[in-house]
């Protein structure tokens, strides 16, 4: 018999904390995909919807670029950092940004990425590479934008004054009421977090447990986690995002503002904010009816309700992608494919939060 040792799984160290530059980002990237999720807030639809064109195009110009790549920082407020951005040097900034998407491009691609002083001289180098990535991605390529954010690259000033230009006027024109007007709220899923004892979790075990997600899909650089840092934000709805730019072992997750389960509410704005997170999952009828196709089934794949219900690939995705999001599903993978079975705690867990909120007062 060969004995086998299997070592324990590492714990984390997990804060919470308001970090209005990377809160205010988190929610400005969520404009480039209200075409891809649901359940985003109303404020991300509506947003989008008054932008024009060219100032969405910009929107993602610069937060896909590295001239607001976040180092591991804190500023007390968004104009902060933007003051911040506008007074660094610009070339430093561009060849930082470029290295951070050519390490997760190298992730993606693999083999042997050419080097960056090589891309900023060769824009066909630069843009095959761009439509290699866009494709594992999963998204179409964009050659026009691929190509612009290349003379930007070229010319570092430009792309940092852009950034600054587009950063302080959203700010001005879009943010700055919606941040007011949501941090008490912000405020108080951090307090009643903060009286948790989360001590002694595994990176999957805190992210499920504040996510309030029954399960975390497995991600290989989970292991490499040391510290989590939490940041609350009423924009994103069910869906967790992930802050790239900072050591492998400390990471930044935004998530859904609500407060834990077991901690009384004294803020019915916040408890009113969860509850359509949940609700707004549940106010579709595609996504009833998958639910009802699931209490009928049992565990179905993908395909069987994408073939079942009649819809497309890219719909069938996005409404399990919501349902999952909010918990209402459980997926698995097996042997290639997505499992889904529901979560009958979650729906439980929904009909409580609210009977408890109509009691509020």
């Amino acid at each position: 018999m060969m004995a086998e040792i299997i070592s324990p799984q590492k714990t984390v160290k997990v804060t919470f904390s308001l970090e209005p530059a990377y809160n205010v980002i988190g929610s400005l990237s969520l404009l480039d995909m209200v075409g891809d999720f649901s359940g985003l807030s109303e404020w991300v639809y509506q947003t989008a919807k008054a932008l024009s064109p060219e100032r969405l195009r910009t929107n993602r110009l610069v937060l896909d670029d590295a001239y607001v790549h976040l180092a591991d920082a804190v500023w007390p407020s968004f104009p902060d950092w933007v003051d911040d951005l506008a007074a660094r040097d610009a070339t430093i900034m561009r060849d930082r940004a470029l290295r951070a998407w050519l390490a997760s491009a190298s992730k993606k691609v693999g083999g042997e990425i050419p080097d960056p002083s090589e891309l900023l001289a060769d824009r066909a180098a630069y843009l095959a590479l761009a439509e290699s990535f866009s494709r594992l991605e999963g998204k179409p390529f964009d050659r026009p934008f691929w190509e612009e954010r290349h003379r930007l690259l070229n010319d570092p000033p430009a792309g940092q004054e852009l950034a600054v230009t587009h950063l302080r006027t959203m700010w001005d024109e879009a943010v700055a009421p919606e941040w007011e007007r949501n941090l008490p709220m912000l405020e108080e899923t951090i307090t009643a977090f903060k009286s948790l004892n989360l001590s002694g979790l595994t990176a999957v075990e805190a992210l499920s447990r504040v996510a309030m997600r029954a399960q975390i899909p497995h991600i290989d650089w989970f292991k490499d986690i040391e510290h989590i840092i939490f940041i609350p934000s009423v924009h994103n709805g069910p869906y967790i995002v992930h802050l790239d730019g900072l050591s492998e072992t400390t990471v930044r997750f935004i998530v859904s503002a609500h407060i834990p389960e077991g901690v009384p509410s004294h803020l019915s704005a916040l408890s009113r904010s969860e509850l359509l997170v949940r609700l707004n999952a549940l106010a579709d009828d595609t996504r009833l009816r998958i639910l009802e196709l699931l209490a009928r089934q049992g565990e179905m794949s993908t395909p069987d309700i994408k073939m079942q219900l009649e819809l497309s690939q890219s719909a069938v995705s996005r409404h399990l992608e919501h349902l999952t999001a909010t918990g209402y599903l459980i997926g698995v993978r097996d042997q290639g494919t997505n499992l889904y079975r529901l979560n009958p705690d979650r729906i439980d867990h929904t009909f409580k939060a609210l009977k408890e909120f109509c009691q509020l007062g």
